[in-house]
């Protein structure tokens, strides 16, 4: 997996629906663990002032299932970076083989309004820094 940021997650049984294998809509939680924990540990804070951005759109394919016991890591990169969005780009591997891919579109905001504003040129500099360039889709 070539991703600067990987999280291995634990597939948990209440994640496995009556097909035995994960839910779809239980991956988007698994790209959202990889995301937190990225801005925990890379980008200094986790509460909810401490994230100037919303999740203003999601994009995922669905390539094979995964399993209650599949070892499963999700990557994820840098995508695209406007003047008030970026994105990152997301692969969820299963055993070694990838399960799932995605990305997802975050704009910047002011919690007060809850308007666009400017990513940050701090927090770009950071994204760019932690994850060292755009990764192409």
């Amino acid at each position: 997996m070539n991703f600067p940021w990987v999280e291995e997650v634990q597939v948990r049984w209440k994640d496995v629906d009556a097909f035995q294998h994960v839910n779809h809509a239980v991956s988007i939680s698994y790209l959202e663990i990889a995301r937190a924990n990225f801005w925990k540990e890379r980008m200094g804070g986790l509460g909810p002032m401490d994230i100037p951005f919303v999740i203003a759109h999601l994009e995922i394919d669905y390539l094979r299932p995964i399993h209650l016991y599949d070892r499963v890591r999700v990557g994820m990169g840098l995508g695209e970076m406007s003047r008030s969005s970026f994105s990152f780009v997301y692969e969820i591997e299963a055993e070694g083989r990838t399960a799932v891919r995605a990305q997802t579109l975050q704009v910047c905001i002011r919690h007060e309004t809850g308007r666009a504003v400017r990513v940050p040129e701090e927090l770009r500099g950071k994204l760019l820094e932690t994850l060292g360039g755009m990764i192409e889709v």
